[in-house]
């Protein structure tokens, strides 16, 4: 029952996160903060009822497991903190345990639903919403140094892989003809995915607009120095005041896509996995 009571908290807690992400942006830390707590807690009095202290660990190893994993996340800038915070919520609030990895489960499925609800959401933004923003960058991208040299490794690839055809029986041309068109669509995704960032997700913010955390996307630079980089996770309050201090007034500033309703679509999609195939369906499924 006291496990039902946290999952059915943790699917609100990501139902409020998902709409304020859409809404303004940003994971307040009251939700984020606030099931890390009620996830300890809860895990506590399982503990406490059922008279096994080690129901409380496995509450902190799904702390710990989710803040290495939103702490990887958020220093190689795919998430922003508000993400990673809440991805140490869920670990709190689900526990881990190897006999059953409902949370490694949820992180499964949160890859396989984030890389298809960005897909979505990029081409969204790139093809209805900033088309016209979008499709000069994406000509002018198709046009740089950087995709000439990748059509030429593609066509020396692809050389080699017709060459290749007559000395490899059939199962080993079906292999070399899956590498070479995902070789294909990897680049076109990777061309893609740049003129989505410099057309639609960098804008230019005024100082004062700006926010602890937010993604920086080209050198500051004041005096001929560099006083803010972009390769940092994200702008500290302190350069913030800096900046200001500087009378900088506007930077540019990359934008990410309104992530946490992935996060909801995993945990939905986990709980009716869970209901319709049992506990540790992921290694069910396995040969």
């Amino acid at each position: 029952m006291a496990e039902t009571i946290l999952l059915i908290m943790t699917f609100i807690a990501l139902a409020i996160a998902a709409y304020r992400d859409i809404k303004v942006r940003e994971v307040p830390d009251t939700v984020s903060i606030g099931l890390i707590a009620i996830g300890l807690l809860g895990g506590l009095c399982i503990a406490i009822i059922s008279r096994t202290p080690m129901l409380f660990i496995t509450h902190i190893y799904g702390l710990l497991v989710g803040a290495l994993v939103g702490t990887i996340m958020y220093y190689s800038r795919q998430w922003g903190g508000g993400d990673a915070k809440l991805l140490m919520g869920i670990g709190a609030a689900i526990g881990f345990t190897t006999k059953q990895p409902m949370l490694l489960e949820f992180i499964i499925l949160l890859v396989l639903c984030g890389a298809a609800y960005g897909l979505c959401v990029t081409l969204w933004l790139a093809l209805i919403t900033h088309r016209k923003r979008f499709l000069p960058v994406f000509k002018e991208t198709l046009r740089s140094r950087a995709v000439h040299r990748s059509r030429i490794g593609l066509v020396l690839l692809g050389t080699a892989s017709v060459i290749a055809l007559f000395f490899v029986d059939t199962d080993m041309r079906i292999l070399i003809g899956f590498t070479l068109l995902g070789a294909y669509l990897l680049t076109y995704l990777w061309i893609f995915s740049k003129a989505v960032e410099r057309g639609v997700m960098v804008k230019e913010y005024k100082v004062a607009k700006l926010t602890e955390g937010d993604w920086i996307a080209h050198d500051v630079k004041s005096g001929g120095k560099i006083i803010v980089r972009k390769d940092t996770p994200g702008i500290t309050a302190a350069e913030i005041a800096l900046l200001k201090r500087r009378n900088i007034r506007t930077v540019m500033v990359k934008e990410g896509i309104a992530f946490v309703p992935a996060f909801l679509i995993a945990f939905a999609l986990l709980i009716a996995l869970r209901y319709a195939l049992g506990d540790g369906w992921a290694l069910a499924l396995l040969p």
